[in-house]
């Protein structure tokens, strides 16, 4: 029975809604397999870390830190919106024991409503990663991606440790992000997207259900609160999903 690394990334203006996300995780995951959960650690306090813990703690499932020195990404292009923690899951790879070959890497601004189990075993095989693309995007042309490449979305990603290490993908990311800042508009997922064009697979959207580019699809496994519109701040779909959640944790 595959044991599930689910990795996430977080500080403490973003850790309620952490909480929040791995409620749904936990809460609607139906398998026996075994889960462990990381954070890559932006910096956050005790207190809220003492908060996540009980969070979780009807799940019996321990939370485990990675420490990250992020003066590495002193110089790496930022926006308004987005810190340096977005670039953390690019170091995934490196911050895992060596023995584990596969990560699902996850946004904290989404609901999981479906057995995240069912995800996890999506065969990956020689594809470096798997995510969701987003529909009708031009970054890929606007990147020079070949004319057939799509652009996949970050905030969902299946990942392949074993290829990446292989194939040195963590140093060939940081190298595109610190060398072509210009180019960067999404920062890491730009990045992503350049290295691994035509080295991902697929996934269907109901995995990575983008509020503000999919219409119709009624019970997405995964709903991601995409944009600056998110359920704290505004009234986006699904709101009322992310609500329930929250009042199963401290900062409800």
């Amino acid at each position: 029975m595959d044991r599930l690394h689910i990795v996430t990334a977080t500080n403490d203006r973003y850790i309620k809604h952490l909480a929040v996300m791995l409620n749904s995780l936990l809460e609607n995951k139906k398998s026996r397999n075994p889960v462990d959960i990381y954070v890559i650690d932006g910096n956050i306090s005790d207190q809220n870390k003492a908060k996540l813990r009980r969070s979780v703690k009807r799940f019996n499932v321990p939370i485990k830190y990675l420490a990250v020195n992020d003066s590495m990404f002193n110089d790496f292009k930022l926006n308004y919106n987005i810190s340096k923690e977005t670039y953390y899951r690019i170091l995934i790879p490196n911050l895992l024991d060596r023995e584990i070959n596969k990560a699902l890497y996850l946004d904290c601004d989404m609901i999981i409503k479906d057995d995240i189990t069912k995800l996890w075993d999506t065969t990956l095989v020689h594809k470096f990663v798997a995510a969701v693309k987003i529909p009708g995007s031009i970054r890929a042309r606007e990147l020079g991606l070949p004319g057939n490449a799509d652009y996949f979305n970050a905030g969902v990603l299946l990942l392949n440790l074993k290829k990446w290490r292989e194939n040195n993908i963590v140093f060939r990311l940081l190298r595109f992000c610190r060398n072509n800042p210009d180019k960067l508009k999404f920062m890491d997922q730009d990045a992503l997207n350049a290295i691994l064009h035509d080295k991902w697979r697929k996934l269907e959207p109901t995995w990575n259900y983008q509020v503000h580019r999919y219409r119709g699809l009624r019970n997405p496994a995964i709903i991601h609160f995409t944009t600056n519109r998110k359920p704290w701040n505004s009234n986006p779909p699904f709101k009322d999903e992310y609500m329930k959640y929250l009042r199963r944790t401290p900062w409800d």
